[in-house]
């Protein structure tokens, strides 16, 4: 079809100088012809006169530039790869309008002086090449409009040949379509342009196979492969000219040399897709992509993308819509994602339940995998706890999408780099990090040019209850709009309400339903039984069943009984091949009546199946059904025959029959075999068997609450059966668990979802809790131990959490299952960082450093081989919770997101987003010469206000500013407030005004006169919205109007300093404040006597900042004498034995709640944010045994003894098997800088940081002279163990023995034998002592 002029060309010979010849190196030449895919010679290695020579014939076309150039390639292994030596310009057309005699000509072409393969003029590189005359040319112009109208008859002819009933045929009907479109908006301007014109004259000669097909229609089979990837080729190439030309979803002509290099390898493919159809030899033809992927480190990549934990969506048994069903349908949908013109960006599919919805979704998943455009499939299931979990479906999404574009997949690399706790952040923030900001990036604005991809989320109505998803509903209805336009998102669901009320009204979501009563549906339906039914008269070969069975009739007759539903079709074909005689069943079927409605042919259908099975008289038979139902419809994963035998045989149930036994007999309703999961053919089965009014008989009705209890029940008992200490035989390393065994799947299974069952049992009866505490005194350790191994290790906090919860609600509350439950979520919560390092650390660290009162150091303590503290690490829990160090400075303000899941920490350089519950940063705020920032109510906005004197309102979770700066003019701004609704914000500053904005315009509301004489420090609303208060330097509180702007009481006079902090009370009717004077006032603003406050005493220095709790019960205030006090504010005293501490003046105090419990979170000038627990009294730490950091320990020569030294100029001696104090304090003049025992034990030896040396009796204590010789450096012994980081390792072998927890720093260390003695800053000495062992002994 190619109408242009061309010439023969003959290769020659190159001359390749010396200098670039190597014995590994081979030598091609390159035809680059504008336009056109680059041609090439053959390899050939330089001659012995340096000549590399071809002799190869090229047709070249005559009107288009050509370059030739050499190339080297390196066959070697330690130097792969070619480079270019030389390039030169052929100008053809100049060269045969010279007069010539001879029909051909040689030209020798020189190399310019600067390439490669020129280096001296006697050895001056040049290629030889011969030049042939062309024929009469024929100019005929090439018309884009003309190959379109080709391709599109071509394509409606080969619909009507292929027929709906081929694979091929959705790639057929979805290539006519983007032709189709695509013809109609650019045929014009595509004509003007040669190179497309050129292409699509290719593509048209290449269709001209569908003419072949029409004279020998049998050719169609053996060929079928190869038109698939013709069509797939074409609706890509389509898209590509489609962006190309501006009318694709980027809205703008593509860059020329890019697309040309697209428009070449076009070409490329599409010849050798022809040459396959006129061999019939089906090659291996790597299809082009309009998208275009970078090479990148893809394991590398997998590796970072994992660490998001998406869910397994691997699941090929899927089934998918028959080739003649659902054209019309999956011809709309794939239309809606191809077409550019559609704003709408999410396609929400709708259906009742079986009406085929997830068919479709894989169907339309697998067709646009084949075209290379499926970006994610992420389906749900009830029945596997993983995939109807809503908080892992951004994750998911995350991880596919990266793998499937390693770009993409770079940039979410990079957030999870910067971000590691990023799956553990809100949905929202999930969202916009992983997918919103990614794609976003200049980097990937590419995607707006390649065209759509796919993403298909199927039976979102299956994800999580109805509270549970709806933060992902919200997402996709209102988030989804701030994605590329080429991303589109297919979601499939039933009609449920909630689903309903998110989705339907948004613009950017095209609602489509199922009408399953359509004539469309009605003959799919049709299609579907009569292909199924002739499958079931192939199987059954020797029953001699007519060639037409079961008839059109018949057919008739399913179909209406089937109300449109699918899953009606599918089971009645189930039903009719399970049985004996296929005949006879649907007999059975056609005995039924036709229902009125789609819900109850579904029911008659279940139940004619479910009769079927016979032996319902027989109670064996019900009691197994109920049980193994209960079971699979109960199990938050799907569980195989055998574990569900298991978990029977360990609970000791009395049925011993094997459940396939029964299910053998009920194959048309259940999925799975012995080593595959259980399942039911569909959920609505399920919901049948769990409504008695719709399943209507005792035997067939599973009683939910019960099947819990029992799986409950078999769950603990598997753990009991199961769990022990050590559960994979493993050996301490500090490199981790590697090459773990698998446990069984009911081992697994019942430590991960145990809690869950029991938790499902709400008002339940003590019987329960009582084996509930049998099993957590024997087997706790060991539980948390196995959850380590499955990397659940942090779940067990939340789920101990849940079942504390339970434990409460539970009628005849055992009291000592509580108390257990409060020490296992202390437990798990001071160690989880350790136990997630290695399972065993839970008996060599977590267990021995736990404080001796606590209920599980008394219960577990007589564990044998575990290391001992010594007297104790400490008493009671640490009020700490969680320490979050290097916050990036002094913290001058704390704000917590209204739902308490994050913080935000202000420092002299910016500000920082945390996770409360793992103390992860998130992400980093502006930074600058920040004062203060704050939440907005909802937690996704932010305010910062800098000393410069200007306002940033920014986004949390991309950490982006929002608009411009708001400037105010109040010289440093020093204090931010919102209002409650977060459509107001107020500032005060340097100039003593108070300025109100308007957080959505940015516009000043209430610009008053100077407010205040002196600097505002402080600001807060009223949670009614009425009021709002103002504190400042100038020792006063004002309350003023928030609708007016006036000044409604005040000035309130009752502090003697600066004003630092107020609060409002949760019913806004006190407020309290902090100052300079070392007081806490609160005042009663609805009183007469607001003007006298009671006055909170007890703090040593100022109060910078105070908090009242959300019950409106207790204060806490923040002061520079390094305390933490909380009041009662109904009584106004202290509450002394909850003070908390930091170890500089604390600057900031907020309350906030995990998991409903009341929570403090402070920050301080040491750079730390703390979190502690309210109700804790226990010490911070180790007892402290001298006053000042403890700067050497050395033990005696026969290890009975340990002397210690201390910055607070004292040596003591102890005893390292009780840890009691055996003498001293001995004292000296300067700080300790080393210590030792004589090696006769009779002298205490003690060195001080001016080098001065003591010594004393070490019976009496008696100051002794000291001499030279009395230096500790000389009586050192070096001990077998070691401290590397936070390891305690035994010297000789690597062995790692414990690690340590949480504590003050270790400034000095010494062993001897199986003990070791750690000295700390705070002044702590722990001494632990090891099991036996003969490398140490």
């Amino acid at each position: 079809m190619d109408n242009r002029t061309y010439y023969k060309a003959d290769i020659i010979e190159a001359l390749i100088p010396k200098k670039d010849s190597t014995k590994s190196s081979v030598y091609y030449a390159k035809i680059l012809v504008e336009g056109h895919p680059p041609l090439k010679t053959n390899e050939v290695a330089r001659e012995l006169d340096g000549k590399a020579i071809w002799n190869k014939h090229f047709m070249l076309p005559l009107d288009m530039e050509t370059q030739l150039e050499i190339k080297s390639k390196h066959n070697s292994i330690f130097k792969p790869g070619s480079r270019s030596l030389a390039k030169v310009g052929l100008d053809v057309a100049t060269i045969l309008r010279q007069p010539v005699v001879t029909v051909s000509q040689e030209i020798r072409l020189n190399f310019p002086s600067d390439d490669v393969l020129h280096h001296d003029a006697s050895q001056r590189g040049y290629i030889l090449v011969r030049l042939y005359r062309p024929e009469e040319p024929i100019s005929e112009p090439i018309s884009v409009g003309k190959s379109f109208s080709v391709l599109i008859s071509q394509l409606d002819a080969f619909i009507q040949i292929v027929g709906v009933a081929s694979q091929i045929h959705p790639f057929v009907n979805l290539a006519w379509q983007v032709v189709s479109s695509l013809y109609t908006i650019a045929r014009g301007q595509l004509d003007r342009d040669k190179s497309i014109g050129e292409l699509t004259d290719m593509i048209e000669d290449v269709y001209t196979f569908v003419d072949d097909i029409k004279r020998f229609p049998s050719r169609l089979a053996s060929q079928e492969e190869t038109i698939k990837k013709i069509m797939s080729q074409t609706i890509e190439c389509m898209l590509f000219i489609q962006e190309y030309s501006g009318h694709g979803f980027c809205g703008r002509a593509l860059n020329q040399q890019w697309a040309g290099e697209q428009i070449q390898r076009f070409t490329r493919t599409f010849t050798m897709l022809k040459a396959s159809l006129n061999t019939g030899v089906g090659v291996q033809i790597a299809l082009i992509a309009h998208r275009m992927y970078e090479d990148v480190q893809s394991i590398a990549l997998t590796q970072t993308l994992a660490k998001l934990h998406p869910v397994d969506m691997d699941d090929p048994s899927r089934p998918t819509c028959l080739p003649q069903t659902r054209s019309d349908l999956l011809f709309s949908v794939l239309s809606w994602a191809m077409n550019p013109s559609s704003n709408q960006n999410v396609l929400w599919l709708h259906g009742p339940a079986g009406s085929g919805k997830s068919t479709v979704a894989t169907t339309i998943a697998n067709i646009t995998r084949d075209l290379g455009r499926l970006g994610a499939f992420v389906f749900f299931d009830r029945r596997v706890a993983a995939r109807n979990d809503p908080a892992a479906v951004v994750r998911t999404l995350a991880f596919q999408l990266g793998e499937f574009d390693p770009r993409l997949g770079g940039a979410i690399s990079t957030v999870i780099k910067g971000t590691p706790s990023i799956r553990q952040s809100p949905l929202r923030q999930q969202f916009h990090k992983l997918l919103v900001q990614p794609l976003s990036e200049s980097d990937l604005a590419v995607w707006s040019r390649e065209g759509p991809v796919i993403i298909v989320i199927d039976a979102l109505d299956e994800c999580g209850h109805v509270g549970d998803r709806e933060d992902l509903l919200s997402i996709l209805a209102l988030e989804s709009v701030k994605l590329p336009p080429t991303l589109r998102i297919v979601v499939t669901s039933r009609t449920e309400l909630d689903i309903q009320q998110a989705l339907e009204a948004q613009k950017n979501i095209c609602s489509t339903p199922i009408d399953i009563n359509s004539p469309a549906n009605d003959k799919d339906i049709h299609l579907y039984l009569s292909d199924r039914l002739q499958n079931i008269r192939s199987k059954n070969k020797y029953l001699s069943l007519p060639q037409e069975w079961p008839g059109h009739d018949v057919i008739d007759a399913l179909a209406a009984r089937a109300h449109g539903l699918f899953i009606w079709a599918y089971t009645a074909c189930r039903y009719v091949e399970n049985g004996q005689y296929p005949e006879d069943r649907l007999a059975d079927l056609l005995r039924t009546d036709i229902c009125s409605n789609a819900e109850s042919a579904l029911d008659l259908m279940y139940s004619t199946a479910l009769e079927s099975a016979g032996r319902w008289e027989d109670p064996a038979f019900s009691a197994d059904f109920r049980d193994i139902l209960g079971i699979v419809i109960a199990a938050k994963n799907p569980l195989t025959a055998s574990t569900i035998d298991r978990l029977n045989v360990v609970a000791s149930v009395s049925r011993t029959r094997p459940s396939l036994h029964t299910i053998q007999h009920l194959t048309c309703i259940f999925r799975g075999s012995t080593n595959e999961p259980i399942h039911v053919i569909h959920p609505s089965f399920e919901d049948f068997l769990t409504d008695r009014a719709r399943c209507k008989r005792d035997e067939w009705f599973i009683d939910v609450y019960l099947s819990h209890q029992r799986l409950a029940l078999q769950c603990i008992s598997s753990l009991r059966a199961n769990l022990k200490r050590n559960m994979c035989d493993l050996t301490l390393t500090r490199s981790g668990v590697v090459d773990v065994r698998i446990l069984p799947e009911d081992v697994t299974y019942s430590c991960i979802f145990w809690i869950d069952h029991v938790c499902e049992l709400e008002g339940t009866k003590e019987s329960l809790s009582i084996v509930v505490y049998d099993l957590l005194v024997k087997h706790l350790l060991h539980w948390i131990e196995t959850m380590s191994l499955l990397k659940k290790a942090r779940h067990t906090i939340k789920l101990l959490m849940r079942l504390e919860d339970w434990s409460r609600s539970i009628q005849g509350r055992h009291q000592e299952l509580c108390d257990l439950l409060a020490d296992a979520v202390r437990f798990c919560q001071a160690f989880t960082a350790v136990i997630e390092q290695h399972p065993l650390l839970i008996y060599s660290s977590a267990l021995p450093f736990s404080p001796t009162n606590s209920i599980l150091y008394q219960l577990f303590k007589d564990e044998i081989s575990i290391p001992v503290v010594v007297g104790g690490f400490r008493d009671e829990w640490s009020p700490l919770l969680m320490d979050i160090p290097r916050p990036g400075g002094e913290v001058t303000s704390l704000s917590l997101s209204s739902d308490w899941s994050q913080l935000i920490s202000t420092v002299a350089r910016g500000c920082h987003v945390w996770d409360v519950i793992s103390g992860e940063l998130l992400i980093q705020g502006p930074k600058g010469d920040v004062a203060m920032t704050i939440f907005a109510p909802g937690g996704q906005l932010a305010a910062s206000c800098l000393f410069s004197g200007s306002i940033v309102l920014w986004d949390t979770f991309s950490g982006q500013t929002i608009g411009q700066p708001l400037k105010p003019d109040q010289g440093a701004i020093y204090a931010l407030a919102f209002s409650p609704d977060g459509t107001r914000l107020i500032s005060g500053g340097q100039n003593c005004t108070i300025i109100m904005w308007n957080v959505q315009t940015s516009s000043i509301i209430l610009d008053p006169p100077a407010t205040h004489t002196k600097t505002v420090l402080c600001l807060a609303f009223s949670p009614d919205g009425m009021r709002y208060a103002s504190g400042s330097r100038d020792g006063v509180i004002r309350i003023w109007d928030a609708a007016s702007g006036r000044m409604v009481l005040g000035p309130l006079h009752g502090h003697s300093g600066s004003v630092y902090s107020v609060a409002f009370t949760p019913d806004s009717a006190r407020i309290i404040s902090g100052t300079d004077d070392k007081h806490v006032c609160v005042w009663d603003i609805r009183s007469e006597e607001a003007s006298k406050p009671i006055k909170l005493r007890g703090h040593r220095s100022t109060v910078f900042s105070v908090a009242v709790s959300p019950d409106g019960r207790l204060i806490a205030s923040a002061s520079k004498d390094t305390t933490v006090r909380l009041w009662s504010l109904e009584t106004g005293e202290e509450l002394s034995h909850l003070i908390r501490r930091h170890r500089m003046p604390v600057r900031c105090v907020a309350f906030g709640k995990q998991y409903g419990r009341l929570r403090l979170v402070t920050g301080a000038k040491d750079a730390t944010i703390r979190i502690w627990d309210i109700e804790s009294v226990g010490s911070m730490g180790v007892t402290r045994k001298h006053k000042g950091l403890v700067s050497h320990l050395a033990f005696s020569q026969d290890g009975q003894r340990i002397v210690s030294g201390s910055l607070d100029r004292t040596v003591r001696v102890w005893d390292p098997i009780t840890g009691q104090c055996l003498l001293g304090p001995l004292n000296l003049e300067q700080p300790v800088h080393s210590v030792a025992l004589s090696a006769d034990n009779l002298r205490i030896l003690a060195a001080d940081c001016e080098g001065a040396i003591f010594a004393w009796d070490a019976t009496t204590g008696v100051h002794l002279v000291a001499t030279p010789a009395d230096d500790p450096s000389n009586h050192s012994i070096v001990g077998p163990l070691s401290l590397e980081r936070k390891w305690i390792v035994d010297s000789k072998t690597g062995t790692a023995l414990t690690m340590l927890p949480t504590m003050s720093p270790v400034r000095s260390q010494a062993s001897f034998g199986n003990c070791m003695v750690l000295g700390l800053a705070n002044g702590g000495i722990v001494i632990v002592r090891f099991p036996d062992t003969p490398q140490l002994v």
